[in-house]
Protein backbone atom coordinates (compact mmCIF):
# COMPACT_ATOMS: atom_id res chain seq x y z
CA UNK A 1 0.00 0.00 0.00
CA UNK A 2 1.17 3.55 -0.71
CA UNK A 3 2.49 5.63 2.15
CA UNK A 4 0.36 8.25 3.88
CA UNK A 5 2.43 11.03 2.32
CA UNK A 6 1.95 9.67 -1.20
CA UNK A 7 -1.80 9.28 -0.76
CA UNK A 8 -2.11 12.77 0.72
CA UNK A 9 -0.11 14.22 -2.18
CA UNK A 10 -2.33 12.38 -4.67
CA UNK A 11 -5.44 13.76 -2.99
CA UNK A 12 -4.02 17.29 -3.22
CA UNK A 13 -3.25 16.88 -6.93
CA UNK A 14 -6.70 15.54 -7.77
CA UNK A 15 -8.34 18.28 -5.70
CA UNK A 16 -6.40 20.92 -7.68
CA UNK A 17 -7.58 19.36 -10.95
CA UNK A 18 -11.16 19.33 -9.68
CA UNK A 19 -10.94 23.06 -8.94
CA UNK A 20 -9.78 23.74 -12.51
CA UNK A 21 -12.48 21.58 -14.15
CA UNK A 22 -15.13 23.10 -11.89
CA UNK A 23 -14.03 26.61 -12.86
CA UNK A 24 -14.10 25.70 -16.57
CA UNK A 25 -17.58 24.22 -16.15
CA UNK A 26 -18.81 27.43 -14.52
CA UNK A 27 -17.34 29.55 -17.33
CA UNK A 28 -18.98 27.34 -19.98
CA UNK A 29 -22.29 27.49 -18.14
CA UNK A 30 -22.13 31.28 -18.02
CA UNK A 31 -21.49 31.42 -21.80
CA UNK A 32 -24.13 28.83 -22.62
CA UNK A 33 -27.23 31.04 -22.59
CA UNK A 34 -25.51 33.86 -24.48
CA UNK A 35 -24.32 31.54 -27.27
CA UNK A 36 -27.68 29.80 -27.41
CA UNK A 37 -29.47 33.14 -27.80
CA UNK A 38 -27.04 34.24 -30.52
CA UNK A 39 -27.64 31.06 -32.51
CA UNK A 40 -31.41 31.39 -32.18
CA UNK A 41 -31.35 35.04 -33.27
CA UNK A 42 -29.61 34.26 -36.58
CA UNK A 43 -30.92 30.80 -37.44
CA UNK A 44 -34.23 31.97 -38.91
CA UNK A 45 -32.52 34.45 -41.23
CA UNK A 46 -29.94 31.87 -42.32
CA UNK A 47 -32.64 29.36 -43.24
CA UNK A 48 -34.86 31.89 -45.00
CA UNK A 49 -32.02 33.54 -46.88
CA UNK A 50 -30.86 30.14 -48.18
CA UNK A 51 -34.42 29.42 -49.27
CA UNK A 52 -34.59 32.75 -51.10
CA UNK A 53 -31.22 32.12 -52.73
CA UNK A 54 -32.44 28.80 -54.12
CA UNK A 55 -35.66 30.42 -55.26
CA UNK A 56 -33.66 33.10 -57.04
CA UNK A 57 -31.61 30.41 -58.76
CA UNK A 58 -34.82 28.72 -59.89
CA UNK A 59 -36.27 31.99 -61.16
CA UNK A 60 -33.11 32.77 -63.13
CA UNK A 61 -32.48 29.21 -64.31
CA UNK A 62 -32.88 30.13 -67.97
CA UNK A 63 -30.12 32.74 -67.64
CA UNK A 64 -27.65 30.94 -65.37
CA UNK A 65 -28.17 27.35 -66.54
CA UNK A 66 -24.58 27.19 -67.80
CA UNK A 67 -22.98 29.02 -64.87
CA UNK A 68 -20.84 26.58 -62.81
CA UNK A 69 -21.67 28.42 -59.59
CA UNK A 70 -25.29 27.29 -59.93
CA UNK A 71 -25.23 24.19 -62.06
CA UNK A 72 -21.81 22.82 -61.21
CA UNK A 73 -19.07 21.39 -63.39
CA UNK A 74 -19.64 18.47 -65.72
CA UNK A 75 -16.92 16.43 -64.02
CA UNK A 76 -16.10 16.53 -60.30
CA UNK A 77 -12.63 15.45 -59.22
CA UNK A 78 -11.92 17.48 -56.08
CA UNK A 79 -14.06 18.49 -53.15
CA UNK A 80 -13.42 21.58 -51.07
CA UNK A 81 -14.45 20.91 -47.51
CA UNK A 82 -14.77 23.58 -44.83
CA UNK A 83 -14.23 21.88 -41.48
CA UNK A 84 -15.13 23.72 -38.27
CA UNK A 85 -13.62 22.41 -35.03
CA UNK A 86 -12.26 23.85 -31.80
CA UNK A 87 -8.98 25.62 -31.10
CA UNK A 88 -8.62 23.96 -27.70
CA UNK A 89 -9.16 20.51 -26.30
CA UNK A 90 -11.19 19.26 -23.33
CA UNK A 91 -14.42 19.16 -25.33
CA UNK A 92 -15.22 15.46 -25.05
CA UNK A 93 -16.07 13.82 -28.37
CA UNK A 94 -16.94 17.11 -30.10
CA UNK A 95 -13.91 17.29 -32.41
CA UNK A 96 -13.66 13.56 -33.05
CA UNK A 97 -17.31 13.31 -34.13
CA UNK A 98 -17.19 16.08 -36.74
CA UNK A 99 -13.77 14.99 -38.05
CA UNK A 100 -15.03 11.41 -38.38
CA UNK A 101 -18.00 12.69 -40.42
CA UNK A 102 -15.67 14.68 -42.70
CA UNK A 103 -13.44 11.64 -43.28
CA UNK A 104 -16.46 9.46 -43.97
CA UNK A 105 -17.75 11.93 -46.55
CA UNK A 106 -14.42 12.19 -48.34
CA UNK A 107 -13.95 8.42 -48.42
CA UNK A 108 -17.50 7.80 -49.62
CA UNK A 109 -17.15 10.29 -52.49
CA UNK A 110 -13.73 8.88 -53.45
CA UNK A 111 -12.52 12.34 -54.45
CA UNK A 112 -9.40 14.31 -53.73
CA UNK A 113 -10.02 16.74 -50.88
CA UNK A 114 -8.87 20.31 -50.38
CA UNK A 115 -9.54 21.24 -46.76
CA UNK A 116 -10.28 24.68 -45.37
CA UNK A 117 -10.19 24.48 -41.58
CA UNK A 118 -11.46 26.73 -38.83
CA UNK A 119 -9.89 25.56 -35.58
CA UNK A 120 -6.51 24.03 -34.79
CA UNK A 121 -7.82 20.67 -33.59
CA UNK A 122 -9.40 19.72 -36.91
CA UNK A 123 -6.35 20.90 -38.85
CA UNK A 124 -4.02 18.79 -36.70
CA UNK A 125 -6.21 15.69 -36.89
CA UNK A 126 -6.65 15.88 -40.66
CA UNK A 127 -2.95 16.52 -41.27
CA UNK A 128 -2.19 13.45 -39.19
CA UNK A 129 -4.44 11.46 -41.53
CA UNK A 130 -2.55 12.72 -44.58
CA UNK A 131 -5.10 15.18 -45.96
CA UNK A 132 -4.04 18.38 -47.69
CA UNK A 133 -4.87 21.72 -46.07
CA UNK A 134 -5.76 24.39 -48.61
CA UNK A 135 -6.27 27.17 -46.03
CA UNK A 136 -6.55 27.42 -42.26
CA UNK A 137 -8.08 29.87 -39.82
CA UNK A 138 -7.71 29.80 -36.05
CA UNK A 139 -8.09 31.86 -32.87
CA UNK A 140 -11.70 32.72 -33.68
CA UNK A 141 -13.72 33.07 -30.49
CA UNK A 142 -17.44 33.53 -29.90
CA UNK A 143 -17.09 37.31 -30.36
CA UNK A 144 -16.31 36.93 -34.06
CA UNK A 145 -18.47 39.09 -36.32
CA UNK A 146 -19.70 38.10 -39.76
CA UNK A 147 -17.14 40.37 -41.42
CA UNK A 148 -14.35 38.32 -39.80
CA UNK A 149 -15.47 35.34 -41.89
CA UNK A 150 -15.20 37.19 -45.21
CA UNK A 151 -11.76 35.63 -45.93
CA UNK A 152 -13.19 32.15 -45.37
CA UNK A 153 -16.02 32.75 -47.82
CA UNK A 154 -13.53 34.29 -50.27
CA UNK A 155 -11.33 31.17 -50.17
CA UNK A 156 -14.30 28.93 -50.98
CA UNK A 157 -15.72 31.15 -53.72
CA UNK A 158 -12.35 31.75 -55.37
CA UNK A 159 -11.37 28.09 -55.07
CA UNK A 160 -14.59 27.01 -56.75
CA UNK A 161 -14.37 29.65 -59.48
CA UNK A 162 -10.74 28.78 -60.26
CA UNK A 163 -11.51 25.03 -60.09
CA UNK A 164 -9.11 24.37 -57.26
CA UNK A 165 -12.03 22.17 -56.26
CA UNK A 166 -15.22 21.30 -58.11
CA UNK A 167 -17.64 21.49 -55.19
CA UNK A 168 -17.68 23.11 -51.76
CA UNK A 169 -19.25 21.59 -48.66
CA UNK A 170 -19.28 22.60 -45.03
CA UNK A 171 -18.85 20.18 -42.12
CA UNK A 172 -19.77 21.47 -38.67
CA UNK A 173 -21.64 20.55 -35.49
CA UNK A 174 -25.24 21.68 -35.34
CA UNK A 175 -26.45 22.87 -31.94
CA UNK A 176 -29.81 21.46 -30.89
CA UNK A 177 -31.98 21.97 -27.78
CA UNK A 178 -31.28 19.77 -24.80
CA UNK A 179 -27.49 19.94 -25.21
CA UNK A 180 -27.69 17.56 -28.18
CA UNK A 181 -24.93 17.82 -30.76
CA UNK A 182 -25.36 16.77 -34.38
CA UNK A 183 -22.35 16.63 -36.73
CA UNK A 184 -23.67 17.89 -40.06
CA UNK A 185 -22.36 18.16 -43.59
CA UNK A 186 -24.09 20.03 -46.41
CA UNK A 187 -23.31 21.47 -49.80
CA UNK A 188 -22.58 25.15 -50.30
CA UNK A 189 -21.50 25.19 -53.95
CA UNK A 190 -22.79 24.69 -56.55
CA UNK A 191 -26.29 25.91 -55.77
CA UNK A 192 -28.69 23.71 -57.69
CA UNK A 193 -32.03 25.35 -58.59
CA UNK A 194 -33.76 22.05 -58.03
CA UNK A 195 -33.09 22.39 -54.28
CA UNK A 196 -35.61 25.21 -53.88
CA UNK A 197 -38.56 23.98 -51.82
CA UNK A 198 -40.77 27.06 -51.61
CA UNK A 199 -43.74 27.39 -53.99
CA UNK A 200 -44.35 31.08 -53.33
CA UNK A 201 -44.06 33.55 -56.16
CA UNK A 202 -41.87 36.60 -55.63
CA UNK A 203 -41.41 39.78 -57.61
CA UNK A 204 -37.73 40.66 -57.80
CA UNK A 205 -36.23 44.04 -58.58
CA UNK A 206 -33.74 44.05 -60.26
CA UNK A 207 -33.82 40.81 -62.23
CA UNK A 208 -33.11 37.49 -60.39
CA UNK A 209 -29.85 36.88 -62.27
CA UNK A 210 -28.51 40.29 -61.29
CA UNK A 211 -29.61 39.80 -57.69
CA UNK A 212 -27.88 36.44 -57.59
CA UNK A 213 -24.55 37.90 -58.56
CA UNK A 214 -24.83 40.57 -55.85
CA UNK A 215 -26.24 38.40 -53.05
CA UNK A 216 -24.37 35.14 -53.55
CA UNK A 217 -21.10 36.11 -51.79
CA UNK A 218 -22.97 37.67 -48.88
CA UNK A 219 -25.36 34.78 -48.37
CA UNK A 220 -22.58 32.20 -48.64
CA UNK A 221 -20.71 34.18 -46.00
CA UNK A 222 -23.78 34.23 -43.77
CA UNK A 223 -24.22 30.46 -44.12
CA UNK A 224 -20.62 30.04 -42.94
CA UNK A 225 -21.24 32.49 -40.11
CA UNK A 226 -24.32 30.59 -38.97
CA UNK A 227 -22.44 27.28 -39.07
CA UNK A 228 -19.65 28.87 -37.04
CA UNK A 229 -22.10 30.10 -34.39
CA UNK A 230 -23.72 26.67 -34.22
CA UNK A 231 -20.29 25.09 -33.79
CA UNK A 232 -19.33 27.56 -31.08
CA UNK A 233 -22.48 26.81 -29.10
CA UNK A 234 -22.01 23.06 -29.59
CA UNK A 235 -18.35 23.29 -28.54
CA UNK A 236 -19.24 25.21 -25.40
CA UNK A 237 -21.95 22.70 -24.50
CA UNK A 238 -19.60 19.78 -25.07
CA UNK A 239 -16.94 21.42 -22.89
CA UNK A 240 -19.49 22.12 -20.16
CA UNK A 241 -20.62 18.49 -20.11
CA UNK A 242 -17.05 17.18 -20.27
CA UNK A 243 -15.88 19.39 -17.40
CA UNK A 244 -18.88 18.41 -15.30
CA UNK A 245 -18.06 14.74 -15.85
CA UNK A 246 -14.38 15.40 -15.10
CA UNK A 247 -15.25 17.20 -11.87
CA UNK A 248 -17.50 14.34 -10.79
CA UNK A 249 -14.78 11.80 -11.60
CA UNK A 250 -12.24 13.82 -9.62
CA UNK A 251 -14.58 13.94 -6.63
CA UNK A 252 -15.08 10.18 -6.86
CA UNK A 253 -11.31 9.62 -6.95
CA UNK A 254 -10.88 11.91 -3.95
CA UNK A 255 -13.47 9.87 -2.07
CA UNK A 256 -11.69 6.59 -2.83
CA UNK A 257 -8.30 8.07 -1.94
CA UNK A 258 -9.67 9.43 1.32
CA UNK A 259 -10.86 5.95 2.26
CA UNK A 260 -7.45 4.53 1.37
CA UNK A 261 -5.78 7.29 3.39
CA UNK A 262 -7.94 6.54 6.44
CA UNK A 263 -7.23 2.81 6.14
CA UNK A 264 -3.49 3.43 5.85
CA UNK A 265 -3.55 5.79 8.82
CA UNK A 266 -5.52 3.27 10.89
CA UNK A 267 -3.02 0.54 10.01
CA UNK A 268 -0.15 2.83 11.00
CA UNK A 269 -1.83 3.61 14.34
CA UNK A 270 -2.52 -0.08 14.94
CA UNK A 271 1.10 -0.95 14.17
CA UNK A 272 2.33 1.72 16.61
CA UNK A 273 -0.01 0.43 19.34
CA UNK A 274 1.22 -3.11 18.77
CA UNK A 275 4.81 -1.90 19.07
CA UNK A 276 4.00 -0.15 22.34
CA UNK A 277 2.19 -3.18 23.71
CA UNK A 278 5.08 -5.42 22.67
CA UNK A 279 7.55 -3.14 24.42
CA UNK A 280 5.39 -3.02 27.56
CA UNK A 281 5.15 -6.79 27.65
CA UNK A 282 8.93 -7.10 27.38
CA UNK A 283 9.40 -4.67 30.28
CA UNK A 284 6.91 -6.57 32.44
CA UNK A 285 8.79 -9.82 31.84
CA UNK A 286 12.04 -8.15 32.86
Amino acid sequence: MSSLREIKGHIGSVRSIAKVTRAMEMVSTARHHRLQARVASTRAFAEKSWEVLNHLASAAESVIHEHPMFCGYSDVHRTGLLLITSDRGMVGAYDHSVVALARQYIESRKLEAELVTIGRMGRTMMLREGYQIHAEFSNMDDKVDITDLTPVAGVLLDGFRDRVFDEAVICYTEFQPGARLKPTIRQLLPICPGEATTRREYIYEPEPAELLQALLPRLIRFQIFQAFLESQAAENTSRMVAMRAATQSANDIIGHLTISYNKARQQAITAEINDILGGTSALDKD
